[in-house]
């Protein structure tokens, strides 16, 4: 079922043009958590993958919801790691699915997260509706971070709408010629760099994050490669996959 918020959250209001309203399916007790933002490319590479994957998982796990657009790239990476914690706002109504891509995810937000839209009615999106609904993933969130993003971009027209609300805005380091976006934006001082996903955890989520007890856990939740790991533990890392305690997918490792 599709159903219309009585009132707009108030954060939204910071906005020069709010929405007029705004439908939600799903679970909005999520809207009353600490929400991060992680937008960015729809074409990745792998370190900016790998990021998103490990920051959005410890997000969730410590209490956070992860807050994104639904799209192709960083935005459905996002969702899926923080899953079910996790907020869509969709630039089409929730009648849809956009992209079809990533119906199946779509999908389950709908049923076991929470997605958001402005629209009663719109199946197909035209350019500016990605850019409305980019205002408000924005808008709601209490930090921001771009893993990846060109300088024109989407992406760097969230972050400025992030600047422009006083929100903490976030990137990771990137090599000369990759994510020219977010290096501009380091370059100018206008957002923080990410070194430590641990430490940041800790400052955003202090007394709701948990440390794993346990050393191969603790390393295996930055989603090592399996050699990686393997050379470092040896077949304590096998035991553990044994037991149940971590998984192999595509030659990485992941706590369950």
């Amino acid at each position: 079922m599709i159903y219309s918020l009585d009132s707009l959250p108030p954060s939204l209001q910071q906005l020069k043009k709010p929405p007029k309203a705004l439908f939600y399916r799903g679970n909005l007790e999520l809207l009353d958590s600490k929400k991060i933002a992680i937008v960015g490319t729809r074409k990745p590479n792998p370190y900016s993958k790998l990021f998103t994957q490990s920051l959005s998982s410890q997000i969730s796990k410590s209490g956070g919801v992860v807050i994104s657009g639904g799209a192709l790239g960083i935005d459905i990476i996002a969702h899926s790691a923080a899953f079910p914690r996790t907020i869509m706002v969709a630039p089409t109504d929730l009648e849809h699915f956009y992209p079809q891509t990533n119906k199946a995810m779509i999908e389950k937000i709908y049923t076991q997260a929470l997605a958001l839209s402005e629209y009663a009615k719109i199946p197909n999106p035209k350019p500016y509706h990605f850019l409305e609904r980019n205002r408000i993933v924005i808008a709601l969130s209490d930090a921001v971070i771009i893993p990846q993003a060109d300088l024109a971009s989407g992406s760097m027209e969230s972050a400025r709408i992030a600047l422009e609300l006083n929100k903490p805005l976030y990137v990771i380091p990137h090599r000369i010629g990759e994510s020219e976006g977010t290096n501009a934006l380091l370059a100018k001082a206008q957002a923080y760099a990410i070194y430590d996903i641990q430490r940041w955890i800790e400052e955003w989520f202090g007394s709701l994050f948990s440390p794993l007890q346990d050393e191969i856990l603790d390393f295996c939740a930055l989603i090592p490669s399996f050699e990686e790991a393997y050379q470092r533990f040896g077949d304590r890392l096998l035991e553990y996959e044994l037991e149940g305690k971590i998984e192999r997918k595509n030659g990485r490792i992941y706590v369950l």
